[in-house]
């Protein structure tokens, strides 16, 4: 859904995600009874799903585990909590780090730590060709309905 583009999923796309991410859709009375449905289950999709990151287009850049073993939410959670964009995606990030900004100023600890995650983003070996979704409940990372 994130990544192929056959009919169904441009329809999808079209008519309840429009410009949003799956990660921030949220429901609307006009929404049909199976959308809805999928709205219930996202929260378990979101904690199954994982990133093969190459260009960055669908790794989210605080709450995907893409640049250490862990999400950067978790590993700097007060920077996360004075960011403005919370679900600001890798490549927006690479393409304008300063799209990134914070509530209020940041005192010298917050500042060296958010200069070393810069550093480490700089420094990151991105692939060619865009980011792969997988599934990480499953030892072949392909959702089943099993």
């Amino acid at each position: 859904m994130e990544k192929e583009d056959g009919l169904w999923q441009r329809i999808v796309r079209y008519k309840y995600l429009r410009n949003n991410s799956i990660h921030n859709v949220s429901h609307k009375l006009n929404d049909s009874h199976i959308w809805s449905d999928l709205l219930k289950v996202k929260e378990v999709y979101l904690l199954g799903r994982d990133v093969s990151i190459k260009d960055g287009c669908y790794t989210r850049f605080w709450k995907d585990a893409w640049l250490y073993q862990q999400p950067l939410c978790e590993i700097a959670p007060v920077l996360f909590a004075l960011c403005n964009l919370k679900d600001v995606m890798v490549d927006q990030v690479r393409n304008e780090v300063s799209i990134i900004t914070f509530r209020r100023w940041l005192p010298e600890d917050l500042r060296l730590q958010w200069e070393k995650i810069l550093s480490d983003v700089s420094t990151y070996n991105f692939g060619n060709g865009s980011d792969m979704v997988l599934w990480s409940l499953e030892k072949n990372n392909k959702f089943s309905v099993k």
